[in-house]
């Protein structure tokens, strides 16, 4: 990514994740799969949560009633337009919206670097998170 231009700005982002993975946490009550560019969970990194209980009136009303995504400090609730399976490759297509919010480009293209066994669990999890909530802010799946 060239740095002197902010990452929103970026026609694609495109990355290697060295760590990733699928989890559900009953005590956070949270339901994530994330990515980050190394190890140590330095450079990119992105999350998508949900909770694991149903949306009340107040989530409702603040517009918290489907999954987040989280970077660089900060959350977008819905987002994800499309998420493409490819192998070992996840290609995402995010709002406007949330790119612009997030500051991250539009697409961005992670190659999962890791175990079979994760990257089968990270792709079995995903759709659970980004097809949960308001249904007009459900990403489009393919190749799940």
């Amino acid at each position: 990514m060239d740095r002197d231009r902010r990452p929103e700005e970026e026609m694609m982002l495109e990355i290697t994740a060295r760590y990733f993975g699928y989890e559900e946490d009953d005590d956070d009550e949270v339901v994530e799969a994330a990515l980050s560019e190394s190890l140590d969970g330095t450079g990119f990194v992105l999350s998508m949560q949900r909770t694991t209980y149903e949306p009340d009136d107040q989530d409702v009303s603040m517009g918290m009633d489907t999954y987040c995504l989280v970077s660089g400090g900060k959350s977008h609730y819905g987002g994800v337009l499309r998420a493409r399976r490819e192998g070992n490759l996840i290609h995402l297509v995010i709002s406007p919206a949330a790119s612009s919010l997030l500051g991250l480009p539009e697409e961005i293209r992670a190659s999962l670097a890791g175990s079979p066994l994760a990257i089968s669990e990270f792709f079995s999890g995903l759709p659970g998170i980004l097809q949960w909530g308001r249904r007009e802010d459900r990403a489009e799946l393919i190749g799940f």
